[in-house]
């Protein structure tokens, strides 16, 4: 036993180092799109943003206002309002008839066999007229000019696709936290840093930013595929890369922002649908590993400092050393978020939580239930693409 929690405990504080090690590295080398010099094309080819709602009357409009102040010459608006029950509808058709640009999608019913998002986005996929296709959120703020910024790095770079993170706004310490942890456990699981590589076969994908050349999206089965993911953004990557496009991804906390979660509840409650997928692909042997090394990961560093064994000592002290170089990198590179960043281990805590929560929730009631339609663990599994 005392061989097996030195082995142990070695291995754990070597995750660590390297978790570390890679965040900073992945953090560095990722570009900011604000900071990238693209020089403009001498022709716009045609964009259309496709953007589902179901029940988003309180942020649609002014979402919907900040791409109506963008500056591209060719651009066409596709709001799909998917079943709202609040005044969604009436925002839509109001905003469609101030501006030329905006065409309204409305579905009344859902399909057997769709998730309503996915479905959507399908319907306005199939509405649009653009050469360019983004596919973004109800919720999301564009600065001034980053439809043209985005178009430009597409064809200076000859690719088939852009991914953008947006900035996150958090007013709550224990939301900032979690959300913070569950963005560097994304950069860690998609292995961010290898995305931008020359024929990275490492997918991205973004539900507030994936711009897509129809060219390439043709060459895929099209959501179809996708119509039971319930990670429909990065089953999109994953879609694309399955057809050879290439992609690439940009840090957009300048360009682009939405509230995701007003509080730390809300954010429980809506990641039930998401979490018990893709890490543990609705098993719930999956999800107890998953527990077990989170917890084992913020325990084993403490672990290793407090008993008496030389090597032990070492490791987690090397944790340490590298949780303060991750600190004062953090320092640099992102003040603002530096405290809930630095909670990392205690995120870690509250998204297993998350993660427990969903499987019990999905175990519960057989599969989860989204839009006012439930789907069964057999046909989620079924229609399942994402898998990390």
């Amino acid at each position: 036993m005392e061989i097996l929690f030195f082995v142990t405990g070695l291995f754990i504080c070597l995750i660590w180092v390297l978790m570390y090690g890679y965040l900073m590295y992945a953090s560095r080398i990722i570009p900011r799109f604000h900071r990238l010099s693209i020089l403009e094309p001498h022709d716009w080819p045609k964009l259309s943003v496709i953007v589902p709602a179901c029940n988003e009357a309180e942020h649609i409009e002014d979402a919907v206002r900040t791409l109506l102040r963008q500056d591209y010459p060719e651009l066409e608006i596709i709001l799909v309002n998917d079943r709202s029950t609040d005044n969604t509808a009436e925002i839509v058709d109001r905003l469609a008839s101030e501006d030329a640009r905006i065409q309204t999608v409305h579905i009344d019913t859902l399909p057997d066999g769709w998730l309503g998002k996915v479905h959507a986005l399908h319907q306005g996929g199939k509405k649009s007229s653009g050469d360019w296709l983004l596919f973004s959120d109800a919720d999301i703020h564009f600065t001034a000019g980053l439809l043209r910024k985005a178009i430009a790095y597409v064809q200076q770079e000859k690719v088939d696709h852009l991914a953008l993170l947006p900035n996150v706004i958090l007013k709550r310490f224990w939301l900032s936290v979690a959300v913070r942890t569950f963005g560097l456990l994304f950069l860690l699981t998609t292995r961010a840093s290898e995305i931008n590589k020359p024929n990275s076969q490492h997918p991205i994908g973004i539900g507030a930013f994936n711009l897509v050349k129809r060219e390439a999206l043709d060459r895929t089965p099209g959501f179809e595929w996708l119509r039971l993911e319930v990670v429909d953004d990065f089953g999109l990557g994953v879609m694309l890369k399955n057809a050879s496009a290439q992609s690439r991804f940009a840090m957009a906390d300048k360009d682009l922002s939405l509230s995701w979660y007003p509080t730390l509840g809300s954010m429980f409650c809506g990641l039930e649908k998401n979490l018990f997928g893709p890490g543990a692909r609705y098993r719930w042997w999956r999800v107890l590993l998953q527990v077990i090394l989170m917890w084992g990961l913020v325990a084993a560093p403490i672990a290793a400092l407090c008993v008496d064994q030389p090597w032990l000592n070492i490791a987690g002290g090397a944790v340490v050393v590298m949780y303060l170089c991750f600190s004062i990198f953090f320092v640099q590179e992102k003040q603002k978020e530096t405290l809930s960043l630095l909670m990392f281990p205690a995120g870690l805590i509250l998204l297993s939580l998350m993660i427990i929560w969903a499987a019990y929730r999905c175990l519960k009631n057989n599969g989860i239930d989204w839009r006012g339609t439930h789907y069964s663990m057999q046909e989620l599994r079924a229609g399942q693409r994402v898998k990390f």
